[in-house]
């Protein structure tokens, strides 16, 4: 490919990339190759940058491997908020100020977490999490919920073309644990300590504080969700599922699998109005659009 700078009318760009190479040049450009160039590839799987002109010359490695086969946005979105900001010109000005109209208004008084819009989701390969314990099996889920309004799901465990094997919801402040068989479990819902789910081979423990529920599963056998961990489509879905209307919105000052911390930046997919790292301080009216 070749660019005529001065024909140039935007300065970033973006692409998704699939490799199972772990070292190679994703590109190079340079106006010239011997004093001002540019090059972003990969090295041991993880992204690096090299640029050298006369001003810097520096060589930059970091990330998560992307040399695994899958789809990845090279672009990663930063959750935050820019004020007393001078652009460029006039004509610049105009430009941003027009786009910053469809963002959520940064007026919002924030706090550390994440937070979920109405019909929000997020996706995790469950190859891509901490893996259960073996001998016992056993596996964690803590969840410390902020901010919690509406009804509607926080998590569930599955595939994207069947229905969830589990299932969290919120209704009428409280959380509803359900199977795909069986009776729910209704827990009151309380702010602050932590929503923790075990799933053993007897059941699922739903516990929050000296709160506990449990709820019998045939967690072995021939279509179990313990075998859900044996297949490429198992996963941990956050938020509403992919098609589904909810209402529930909500904060989560951490997601925990087996006692390590999620990075909602890692997810397979995600909704682009998630607030990766930052949650309102009260939900209104004004927390529904992108951050």
């Amino acid at each position: 490919m070749t660019f005529d700078f001065t024909k140039i009318r935007k300065t970033s760009s973006s692409f998704e990339l699939q490799t199972w190479d772990p070292e190679g040049v994703i590109f190079y450009g340079d106006t010239d190759p011997q004093e001002d160039w540019f090059m972003l590839g990969l090295r041991d799987g993880r992204p690096e940058i090299q640029m050298h002109n006369r001003l810097a010359q520096l060589t930059v490695g970091a990330g998560p491997r992307l040399d695994d086969g899958r789809w990845h946005q090279l672009v990663p979105a930063l959750d935050g908020c820019l004020r007393r900001d001078s652009w460029l010109d006039q004509q610049a000005q105009a430009s941003v100020s027009t786009l910053s109209s469809s963002l959520r208004s940064c007026s919002v008084e924030s706090q550390p977490g994440t937070f979920f819009p109405p019909g929000a989701r997020a996706e995790f390969s469950l190859r891509d999490l901490p893996q259960p314990h073996a001998e016992p099996w056993a596996f964690s889920l803590d969840l410390g919920l902020q901010l919690a309004a509406g009804s509607g799901r926080l998590l569930a465990l599955g595939s994207p073309e069947n229905p969830p094997w589990l299932s969290l919801q919120l209704q009428d402040q409280k959380v509803i644990l359900s199977s795909a068989s069986g009776p729910p479990l209704h827990l009151p819902l309380v702010l602050g300590p932590h929503l923790q789910l075990k799933l053993t081979t007897s059941g699922v423990i739903l516990s929050q504080g000296p709160e506990k529920e449990i709820l019998a599963l045939p967690l072995l056998g021939p279509g179990s969700l313990l075998n859900l961990w044996g297949q490429p489509q198992g996963r941990l879905f956050l938020g509403a599922l992919p098609g589904e209307a909810a209402l529930a919105s909500f904060c989560l000052d951490g997601l925990w699998a087996q006692g390590q911390k999620l990075d909602m930046d890692q997810a397979l997919s995600r909704s682009q109005n998630i607030w990766t790292h930052s949650c309102p301080r009260s939900l209104g009216n004004d927390t529904n659009t992108t951050h």
